[in-house]
Formats: C-alpha cells, sequence, structure tokens
C-alpha cells in the first residue's frame, strides 16, 4: 500500500471508528441514565426536597424478607433477567457492528430474522431486571422513560432505513416483530398513532404521562402489598421491621431485652416529651451485612449485601433511629414507615436472645455511605 493511499485512508478509518463510536454512546445513553439513577448522587439530590424525597423510597422488598415467596424471589429473578439482557445486547451488537464493518448492507439475519431491534429490546430485559433489583420509584419512572426513548429512537431508524434499502427493507418489516416475534406482536392490538406531526406528538406524550401515572398507581398498591408481609411491630410512637422473617412473639422478645438496657432507654428518652417524634426501629441477625442500614463502621464497608441463611438465630443487632417524617401530622402504626424521609440514628445494641441480655451497645453512624438516603421499608 503507497504511502499516499495510507494517508487517505487511516483518517477514512478512524472518522468510521468515530461514527460507530458515537451510534454507540447515542443508542446506550438511555440506559446508562437509568442505570445511574439508582445510584448515591441521583437520589440524595431528590432528597434534598420533602416533595421529591418520596422518589428515593423502595415499593418492593429490598433486603428484608417477607411472609410472602414470591416477593421473596423477586430480586432474584431480577438477576435472572438482567444477565440474560446483557448477553443479547452483545450478541445483536457484535452482529451489528460486524456488518457495519464488513459492508453488508442491513442486518436481517441471526437474532435479526426474528426482531428488528433486539438491543433495544435487550435493554428493556435488562432494564426491568434492574428495576426488581433496585425497586425504587424514581428508577421506575425512568424505567418507563427509557422504553419511550428507544421506541422512538427505533421508529427513527426504521424511517431511515426506510430511505436507504426501500422495499426490501420495509418487507423485512412486514416479516418480523420490532421487539418480540411477529408472532406475538400480531397478536397484541396496540392502536396507531395519528400520522400528522402535532397529532401524532400529542398522543405520545400523552400515553407516556398516562403509562407513569398508571405505573406509580400500581408500585403504591405494591409498596402497600408488601408491607403487610413484613415481620413488623407497631405502636403510637414507633414502628420495628425484622429484616429477616420473624414471628411477631420472637421480634417482641428482641425489642423488648433491647429496652431493658439503660443506655438504650436515656437515648431514647431524650426525645420522650417530643410530641411528634416517631421511631423507626431495625431487629437485623448479627451474621447480616446491609450497606442499606447505618448499623455500624464495618456495614459501611465496600460491597453488597450478605444475608446468609444459616445465621445463628439467637444474636440479633438492633437499630433504633428517630425519623424525618413527610409532614407535621402525627403518624402511627405503619403509616410511620411509609411517611418517613429520613431517619436520624439514636443508638444500636447487640442482643443474645438465649442469654436474654445485651451484649454491647455503641452509636451508629450518622448516615449510610451514599447519605442519607431512606430505606424505610425494606
Amino acid at each position: 500500500m503507497s504511502n499516499r493511499l495510507k494517508k487517505i485512508l487511516t483518517p477514512a478509518a478512524w472518522l468510521a471508528y468515530l461514527v460507530i463510536g458515537i451510534e454507540i454512546v447515542y443508542m446506550i445513553s438511555p440506559f446508562a441514565l437509568y442505570y445511574y439513577s439508582t445510584y448515591g448522587p441521583s437520589l440524595n439530590f431528590l432528597h434534598n426536597w420533602s416533595a421529591t424525597a418520596w422518589l428515593s423510597g423502595f415499593f418492593l422488598p429490598h433486603y428484608a424478607e417477607t411472609s410472602s415467596a414470591l416477593l421473596n424471589s423477586l430480586h432474584a429473578l431480577g438477576w435472572v433477567l438482567a444477565v440474560p439482557g446483557l448477553i443479547l445486547f452483545l450478541i445483536s451488537a457484535g452482529q451489528i457492528y460486524y456488518s457495519k464493518f464488513a459492508k453488508k448492507g442491513a442486518v436481517t439475519g441471526g437474532i435479526y430474522q426474528f426482531i428488528r431491534h433486539p438491543q433495544y429490546a435487550a435493554f428493556a430485559v435488562m432494564g426491568f431486571g434492574l428495576l426488581l433489583i433496585w425497586p425504587r420509584f424514581t428508577v421506575l419512572i425512568i424505567y418507563v422513560s427509557m422504553l419511550f426513548v428507544y421506541y422512538w429512537l427505533a421508529k427513527k431508524e426504521e424511517r431511515e432505513c426506510e430511505q436507504k434499502f426501500g422495499d426490501s427493507y420495509r418487507e423485512y418489516q412486514f416479516r418480523t416483530g420490532m421487539f418480540v416475534p411477529a408472532q406475538v406482536s400480531r397478536m397484541i392490538k396496540i392502536p396507531a398513532l395519528p400520522k400528522s406531526g402535532l397529532k401524532r406528538k400529542s398522543a405520545f406524550t400523552a400515553i407516556y404521562f398516562l403509562t407513569v401515572e398508571a405505573a406509580l398507581l400500581g408500585a403504591f398498591a405494591l409498596r402497600d402489598y408488601s408491607i403487610s408481609k413484613l415481620s413488623a411491630l407497631y405502636s403510637n410512637d414507633s414502628a420495628a421491621i425484622a429484616t429477616a422473617a420473624t414471628e411477631p412473639a420472637k421480634l417482641e422478645t428482641i425489642l423488648d431485652i433491647a429496652l431493658t438496657e439503660d443506655r438504650v432507654q436515656q437515648k431514647l428518652n431524650e426525645w420522650k416529651n417530643v410530641a411528634a417524634v416517631r421511631f423507626l426501629n431495625y431487629v437485623v441477625p448479627e451474621e447480616w451485612y446491609l450497606p442499606d442500614l447505618p448499623l455500624d463502621e464495618a456495614s459501611q464497608k465496600v460491597g453488597g449485601h450478605h444475608q446468609p441463611k444459616n445465621y445463628d438465630r439467637n444474636l440479633y443487632k438492633v437499630l433504633f433511629t428517630r425519623t424525618r417524617l413527610r409532614s407535621d401530622d402525627i403518624k402511627t402504626g405503619a403509616d410511620i414507615i411509609t411517611n418517613t424521609l429520613g431517619r436520624t440514628p439514636q443508638v444500636f445494641a447487640h442482643v443474645d436472645l438465649q442469654q436474654g441480655v445485651v451484649t454491647n451497645i455503641s452509636t451508629p453512624p450518622a448516615h449510610v455511605r451514599w447519605g442519607d438516603i431512606p430505606t424505610p421499608l425494606f
């Protein structure tokens, strides 16, 4: 190859790489925005105002066991969906970018012989898996938004393909489904949007907001159902949640033992005369590690949850927290859970149920590693 030809081809090759890189960023950006919505910075931003703080709360169990086998299985199901979704994305992306490099034209084989947008379908599956792993209200809203963005991008890409490939692409559209196989999509009757620009945009926007509203209503219903399946005890000024499934009598005994310790009572009595104060307390097996709760310094180490099934049923950690409620109205019972926007840790006790004693008392950290993001439910 001559030097002159190299000088011509090298910039062209880099330009091709740049275009492909821009395409990848363009395609992945909605999913990336969705993914990072599950983490600290965005959640702490929402947490600054009472009007938006509820968005960082959970509507399904995150780390607490419930009496429902279905609810308890959702976290694992999330990974079952997220991992295959990632694999589907990698395979379909490999197909399309190989075709670009090899100049094969429109990709209609492999996965693409069944659906026209397997990459977006993969993001939808992967995103739903992540929603089950981090079932926060804000994640739900951004997930629905991501689906609408991908639908818009897919329609835009199809218009471009129709212009580029003509009747051959239209025939391909006829025999394949957009996000699911044609046999399935033909069973789902979805009314077509108006064809004119303004009416189409208005209808699309209205459908989006109605879908978000329906998703939130369903999420609130799921939250109430999940709360009803928690191992919890309620009183006029407190709610106590056991993160491991625990019989009510046993949970009450663990709390009673912790409350007999003078240092625990002293810390809680500092707020005894404040009429509106409410407490949200947690009972956690000693061997469990939950970074979502400000239990102790060890609980704030880097890493995920550690919830062994074969833990010592006699050793527990009890965290007492003072709540920041959504409004000044006095809440009691289970309403304390649903109205808690933040928590101030008060005291942390280690309980030996078999011996009936508190083995250690300490002051918990002021908040978890990523801030005072509430996980009042699960």
